[in-house]
């Protein structure tokens, strides 16, 4: 049910974006992030990879990150602390993650993988690098730079207000 509803949606943004022409650009990057959102979720239920793209965002610090306190997460994720909390959750129920106490601190917990978090970890990693040059693809080096360096201005901006 929620393969379909992603594909679904996949297919109606697709649709409106052929209907009209965008150019703004803060509503050019939500498209742009919405499309590869949902291209990536798809992808890995394609590949029987049975997470969500939250859940693939939180593993890849994770993967990145060993033994990250949750604190730690929190803040590289940059998202509300009860959104990260609910997909810390559900790794933890599905057993691709396991937490534990972080010394005297019994607020404060560290994240590792499990046996099943470390063995999607490839197959996860290939699959968005699949995705990103499929986005990327048919598009200039130079041209690509560029838009990554406007990206970053923007990005500062919007952090520096």
């Amino acid at each position: 049910e929620l393969k379909l509803s992603c594909t679904l949606q996949l297919i109606i943004l697709k649709f409106k974006m052929k209907k009209k022409e965008i150019n703004s650009s803060s509503r050019l990057i939500n498209v742009a992030a919405r499309l590869l959102s949902m291209e990536l979720q798809e992808a890995l239920w394609n590949n029987n990879i049975n997470i969500t793209v939250e859940q693939w965002r939180i593993l890849y610090y994770i993967w990145n990150n060993e033994r990250i306190s949750q604190r730690e997460l929190i803040e590289m994720v940059n998202k509300e602390k009860s959104t990260i909390t609910r997909q810390i959750n559900s790794l933890e129920k599905e057993k691709f993650i396991r937490r534990e106490y972080s010394g005297s601190d019994k607020r404060n917990k560290r994240i590792y993988l499990t046996p099943k978090g470390q063995a999607i970890k490839e197959d996860a990693l290939n699959t968005a690098r699949i995705i990103t040059a499929k986005a990327e693809r048919n598009i200039d080096a130079a041209n690509l730079k560029i838009f990554k360096t406007v990206l970053k201005e923007i990005i500062t901006n919007i952090k520096n207000t």
